[in-house]
């Protein structure tokens, strides 16, 4: 016999506002995505964990999710008065300054915001970015080397492997 650590779930989490009605929808499909068969073609709901956040994120969330869209932390904001991007401002105070524009007026924000953290895959407003998301993630899962050119996705398929 022999012992295998436990295998942790991939992370996936939305940003969530309930007044949004595209945000309300992403929580959905994510919510049926972990309870139901999905696809629905499959005979499983998708092994993923779902984090819910109701909060703004923290400006260093704000910054990892930056990394992963590839624009600017403004990008996560709707066209906003109050909100300008300055060539000269660090990463650092932008992320800070999006941040708190977001709490002041929490509907400033592109919700939903929806990141597979194990995949450094995101989706910003739009849900069909939402279904590629949980599309890669099946196609990942279907395939036990890690899906798009045999890479390992996640901490524990790196240390462990996929089997």
């Amino acid at each position: 016999m022999s012992f295998r650590p436990p295998r942790n779930l991939p992370v996936i989490s939305i940003f969530h506002n309930a007044a949004s009605p595209p945000s309300q929808r992403a929580l959905a499909l994510l919510k049926k995505a972990v309870s139901e068969p999905y696809p629905s073609s499959s005979k499983s709901p998708l092994p993923i964990e779902l984090s819910v956040v109701e909060r703004t994120p923290t400006s260093d969330q704000f910054r990892t999710m930056q990394r992963y869209y590839g624009r600017p932390i403004s990008a996560f904001l709707s066209a906003h008065p109050s909100v300008s991007s300055s060539e000269n401002s660090s990463e650092t105070d932008e992320a800070e300054r999006v941040r708190d524009t977001v709490r002041q007026n929490p509907m400033a924000l592109k919700y939903p915001i929806v990141v597979d953290w194990d995949a450094g895959k995101i989706a910003v407003g739009d849900i069909s970015e939402v279904e590629r998301i949980l599309n890669e993630r099946v196609n990942s899962n279907d395939n036990p080397d890690g899906g798009e050119g045999g890479r390992k996705e996640g901490f524990l398929a790196g240390l462990f492997g996929s089997s």
